[in-house]
């Protein structure tokens, strides 16, 4: 489970040393940060005016200090190697030399490091090669470049490559729409997916950017003279799913979510990781880009998309809005933010389930609902939107156990007998909540 702070490397070390103090002590296990970023220049000359023939190693040496200090507290580095303007990276896309440099440097000093758990190539890498966000096969074929060349040198660790309008790019009649794009024989649809991208080459962790699941959205007027991002109700496998933008944050369901994820794992037979699904509102920061462009999204949105994105068998990353984007925090932003309903996720798979042995299996669930299951074994369905479910299982005595997951209440109920592959299962309370259900075989292997 992680948490975002692109620009981490840039802020002093004494508040470095506090995010990573403070995640630590919520569960998060990796951090998502660019390994430059504006404030910190690990070339030769400026950003204004670089050189990009040299390293400066002094510089590299507060990286070196980061991944010493999450070591420490048994947090693991997701290491971004291209961000955002020339301070990010991207005046190296104009000459492969510089570009290669860049890749050997990082990856020769920071292969061994036990707690790098894994390279991304590019935040959003269709801003390849101009920063424009447009995507083209040459962007797909560069991001395989750099993985290959990664891979020369580290031949173990995960690379994935982090989307975005290969993602967000929708056809939304008669709202200022995009076309999904197409990589090859595949063009993008509903429910969006990454593996076609990266079939048969180095990246093997299937990345995805989804906020929304399939529901559309925009960017464009959001009144008043503003613009921002707008998500619309769909009806989407005969549900319907309202989205509305509350004070608080976008309050929706991200219908189909799950369906996303669960492709992914399934055909593109790698693991995935959704590393930006909502950035949460946080009391405070009403002022902000993100907010006043409509960008955060409700405590209750986030928790419900985590769940979904666990349940079909993907990791996350999360970000709050203090923090993920900032370009500068001090320590109340650090501080400033919720993290309650993912610690609870958190403890229940670490804890209660042998997750890594379970697979999506949508198709024994309703469409609205999500099922992680070892077939014969063990289930974990979520229910969003509660109410009487029902699930296929396989035939055998089972032991339940409900976990609201808005508050981390457990509810243990008596063994049960299946015989007829199916049963229905209804909440213990609150029975409009969004619910998780366990089931563990007892007389099974």
């Amino acid at each position: 489970m992680g948490d975002t702070a692109y620009f981490l490397i840039a802020q002093p070390t004494n508040m470095i040393a506090h995010f990573i103090d403070s995640r630590q002590a919520h569960k998060f296990n990796f951090i998502r940060m660019m390994a430059m970023a504006d404030g910190f220049w690990p070339f030769g000359g400026t950003p204004a005016k670089p050189d990009y023939s040299t390293i400066d190693e002094n510089a590299l040496r507060k990286l070196d200090w980061v991944f010493d200090y999450a070591a420490a507290h048994a947090l693991n580095i997701e290491l971004i190697l291209w961000g955002y303007g020339v301070a990010g990276g991207e005046g190296l896309w104009a000459n492969p030399t510089n570009q290669d440099l860049w890749i050997d440097t990082l990856v020769k000093r920071y292969r061994d490091r036990p707690n790098l758990f894994t390279y991304t190539i590019a935040n959003e890498f269709e801003r390849y090669p101009d920063g424009k966000y447009e995507f083209s096969r040459g962007d797909v074929d560069w991001a395989k470049g750099v993985a290959a060349r990664i891979r020369k040198w580290d031949p173990a660790r995960p690379i994935g490559c982090h989307p975005s309008v290969w993602i967000t790019d929708q056809d939304v009649a008669g709202r200022a729409s995009k076309r999904f794009a197409t990589y090859r024989a595949f063009t993008q649809r509903r429910a969006q997916v990454v593996w076609p991208l990266w079939e048969g080459s180095d990246v093997n962790l299937n990345v995805t950017q989804n906020n929304e699941g399939v529901q559309p959205r925009v960017w464009g007027d959001i009144g008043a003279g503003h613009r921002g991002l707008t998500y619309f109700a769909i009806n989407w496998q005969a549900v319907d799913y309202p989205a509305r933008w509350t004070s608080t944050g976008w309050d929706f369901e991200a219908a189909g979510l799950e369906d996303c994820i669960a492709e992914d794992w399934n055909l593109g037979g790698k693991p995935v990781l959704d590393t930006e699904f909502g950035y949460q509102f946080e009391p405070g920061w009403e002022t902000n880009h993100d907010y006043t462009t409509r960008q955060v999204h409700q405590p209750a949105t986030v928790r419900k998309k985590a769940w979904k994105i666990a349940a079909a068998g993907g990791y996350f990353a999360a970000g709050f809005a203090g923090t993920a984007v900032a370009r500068r925090f001090a320590r109340e932003d650090v501080d400033n933010f919720r993290p309650s309903d993912l610690e609870i996720l958190y403890e229940f798979f670490a804890k209660k389930t042998a997750y890594w042995r379970m697979s999506p299996h949508l198709e024994s669930v309703a469409p609205h609902n999500v099922l992680l299951a070892a077939p014969g074994s063990e289930y974990v369905a979520y229910f969003p939107r509660g109410g009487t479910n029902y699930i296929k299982l396989a035939a055998g005595n089972y032991q339940a156990e409900w976990l609201h997951p808005g508050t981390g209440r457990y509810f243990e109920t008596p063994q049960f007998e299946i015989r007829d592959r199916s049963r229905e299962f209804v909440p213990p309370e609150r029975p409009n909540d969004d619910w998780v259900l366990h089931l563990r075989r007892q007389d099974g292997p």
